[in-house]
């Protein structure tokens, strides 16, 4: 009898989970370097001011290319990629909105170039207003579709997925225990009052941040309940409960409306996905734990002076984000089939600022309204693949993921943090800050993988 084989005999005896499935990072699993070098790009990118200067965010997508490169030549992994199934549908419309980016780079294209190239003197100028910040976005664009590929080929293997969960929550409570300490003590850290910003430079960016990581903590914490029954301890609880607490003094803190909201939007879609995968039997007992979690919800976002305060202003806050998306879905109709190019909304911005809305749209960087802005940006041409293709990938997982009978409750957590992603971008530009749509990048690559894994992976 080997080792292993013993060590499966003690768990069985003692009714308790294997040591593999405890919370262990040392040592990694087999390719354990590739979660390793994954996850310090990601934070790597969010300590840097969430790699919002594009020297930076073209640094993390080279680095994310060279990552592609070594996972090609290995054997082992380049076999895990190339057995993906439903890449091809997602790749080609990707590819379809990197062509419409590529063709707004000339002036050959329905409606010819921009008048703003006749005005400088410049022949014979392009579809979008700014070429450099459009090639920028396309090349940014790239090294995302790298990170994907890079989190595919982490998940491919159950293992090497659940080990990226862990480590993302490990380095992400020495992040947090950061950005919570500087927050209450540094007053120059934190221009916007009270409010929690990490190094985003946005409490709602950081707010986006919180949401996923408490979302996959929650996930993790559960499992370990589960998995220790009635045996379970305070001390067995402890390493996955302290940071589930972190995380939402965190998101708290941030005092973020739309991070808060879409998170419990994520924990809909969580619930919606155990109940239909069996990890959730819709009883008495479920229902009251819901309501009870909702009240907890309540209870602490009530504590929370500062977010209650955010609260009451919602209505002038909306009064804001109307003007600025009025102005910007007016500037959108004036160009709806290629937009103005990719990477132009600030610039875009610039030439509707008048003396009515100066005070509104003079210092703003985004649109606040991720979808309005990629209209905007590539039009509806340039728009429609783009995110047919993130539905394409998400809608895969779902499907291969309900018929998993594995690591279903790390697959609810992955796609109630695309809910979290998605629901926050209506009201807010988290995804505009490259470090965070790089985070969601691997995030879905390791989803989609996970969701085609069996139980001998």
């Amino acid at each position: 009898m080997t080792a292993n084989d013993i060590t499966r005999e003690r768990a069985r005896s003692t009714g308790g989970a294997q040591p593999a499935e405890r919370l262990r990072l040392w040592p990694p699993p087999q390719e354990g370097w590739l979660p390793i070098l994954g996850v310090l790009l990601l934070y790597a990118g969010h300590l840097l001011y969430g790699a919002l200067i594009s020297d930076v965010s073209l640094l993390m997508g080279m680095a994310a290319a060279a990552m592609l490169g070594v996972i090609l030549i290995h054997p082992r992994l380049r076999e895990d990629l190339l057995r993906l199934k439903g890449l091809a549908a997602p790749a080609v419309l990707f590819l379809l909105t990197i062509a419409v980016g590529l063709w707004t780079l000339t002036p050959w294209i329905p409606g010819g170039a921009h008048p703003v190239w006749a005005y400088v003197g410049v022949r014979p100028g392009a579809s979008t207003i700014d070429r450099s910040a459009t090639l920028i976005e396309i090349l940014k664009l790239l090294g995302l579709a790298c990170v994907f590929l890079v989190g595919a080929a982490t998940g491919a293997r159950d293992a090497r997925a659940r080990y990226a969960i862990r480590l993302t929550l490990a380095v992400g409570v020495v992040f947090g225990l950061w950005a919570f300490i500087g927050s209450a003590t540094d007053p120059i850290y934190r221009p916007q009052g009270h409010r929690l910003e990490g190094h985003f430079h946005n409490p709602n960016t950081a707010g986006t941040f919180f949401a996923v990581l408490l979302m996959l903590a929650i996930s993790e914490l559960t499992r370990q309940l589960r998995l220790e029954g009635r045996r379970r301890s305070l001390a067995d609880s402890l390493p996955y409960a302290a940071p589930v607490l972190l995380f939402a003094a965190c998101l708290l803190v941030t005092a973020s409306r739309g991070a808060m909201m879409a998170f419990l939007g994520g924990v809909v879609i969580l619930i919606v996905f155990r109940l239909a995968t069996g990890g959730l039997k819709l009883s008495r007992a479920v229902i009251g734990l819901l309501a009870g979690a909702l009240l907890l919800i309540g209870a602490v976002a009530v504590a929370g002076e500062t977010l209650i305060d955010r609260l009451f202003q919602s209505h002038e806050a909306a009064i804001v984000r109307t003007a600025i998306w009025q102005a910007h879905w007016q500037a959108f109709l004036d160009s709806p089939l290629f937009g103005y190019g990719l990477g132009t909304a600030e610039t875009v911005n610039k030439t509707l600022i008048s003396v009515s809305n100066y005070p509104i749209l003079w210092n703003i960087k985004a649109i606040l309204n991720l979808y309005l802005q990629w209209l905007e940006e590539a039009g509806i041409v340039g728009t429609v693949p783009m995110f047919l293709s993130v539905a394409l990938l998400i809608f895969t997982s779902v499907r291969n993921g309900l018929g998993r009978s594995r690591m279903t409750g790390v697959m609810a957590s992955l796609l109630a943090v695309d809910a979290i992603f998605l629901i926050h971008g209506a009201t807010d530009f988290g995804l505009e800050v490259y470090s965070i749509a790089a985070l969601w990048s691997w995030l879905l690559g390791l989803q989609f993988s996970l969701a085609q894994g069996s139980s001998r992976r």
